[in-house]
């Protein structure tokens, strides 16, 4: 014990001592950093939108449930049980939905998904319409300067072009359609069976209405007609790109 005491004493002094040090009062940002105050109300005052910036979904904090199914409803879904046995996912750390993916939904963002990964393996099926209507929801929380506008515009010349493309496959098909007719003879006012609309008995040949002119210039309205459609198909294509640029 006459060994403890020395070391004991010393201890005693410097608790002493330091208890009798003067400290200042502890500020706002101190107090920010010891407490659970949220940072935007220390900054400023700040809207709903701007705060949700800086949030956590309070669901991800929840532990993992008995009965999460992964489905297009629960796209974050990561924890998974099966006939009483929890698997390694059911372990793993929540994951952290951004501020975007809490604002479009589960649903919204399963249709998102959706469509650029069709997009994305090359099947051309983008959906411009749920495009629109995320970013059209996205602007409801966190308002864009022009944004709005902007969607408009772009959902009137999606339509518009979409209903050039339809005009334009209708017009290429019925130029098929007359062009297959030249070939085959039924443009010249040739009877298929000889006797039907046709005066073969009468010793008189059927006049040439089309000259091989008229088949070439049928060819190059046709080979016209398909570059359009393609030119309008790559401004659809350039929309959809740009509203993807806009939803990240």
């Amino acid at each position: 014990m006459p060994l403890l005491d020395d070391h004991l004493e010393q201890i005693s002094s410097s608790a002493k001592s330091i208890g009798e040090l003067e400290f200042p009062a502890p500020k706002i940002f101190t107090n920010a950093l010891l407490g659970s105050h949220e940072i935007t109300t220390l900054i400023r005052d700040t809207e709903p939108h701007e705060r949700a910036l800086f949030s956590l979904d309070p669901n991800v904090t929840k532990g993992p449930t008995s009965n999460n199914e992964y489905s297009h409803g629960s796209v974050y879904g990561s924890d998974r049980i099966s006939h009483g046995r929890k698997s390694i996912y059911a372990t793993g750390p929540p994951v952290k939905q951004s501020a975007v993916a809490r604002v479009l939904g589960p649903d919204m963002l399963y249709e998102i998904r959706q469509t650029s990964g069709s997009a994305a393996r090359g099947k051309s099926v983008v959906n411009v319409e749920v495009l629109l209507r995320g970013a059209e929801k996205l602007c409801e929380v966190y308002d864009v300067e022009g944004a709005t506008d902007k969607i408009a515009t772009i959902r009137r010349r999606h339509q518009a072009l979409s209903g050039s493309v339809t005009e334009y496959q209708e017009l290429v098909l019925q130029q098929q359609s007359k062009l297959s007719r030249f070939n085959t003879g039924a443009g010249y006012g040739i009877a298929d069976d000889g006797v039907e609309g046709g005066s073969l008995d009468t010793g008189v040949a059927p006049a040439r209405a089309f000259t091989e002119t008229d088949i070439q210039t049928e060819e190059a309205e046709i080979r016209e007609l398909e570059a359009r459609k393609k030119a309008l198909e790559e401004r659809v294509y350039g929309m959809e790109k740009d509203l993807e640029g806009l939803l990240r």
